[in-house]
């Protein structure tokens, strides 16, 4: 199971639909906080 270190940015990380978590994991851009994976998540479902 993928993780961030960040227990807000995890927490928020294990809401998104596994599609959604799926593409975070494999896309090259890595969010180094919780609202860079708030709008990548937001980017994605769109």
């Amino acid at each position: 199971m993928f993780s961030f270190d960040n227990r807000e940015m995890d927490e928020f990380f294990q809401t998104l639909s596994p599609l959604v978590q799926h593409s975070i994991i494999m896309c090259d851009i890595k969010p180094r906080t919780l609202e860079e994976l708030r709008t990548l998540a937001a980017t994605l479902v769109e």
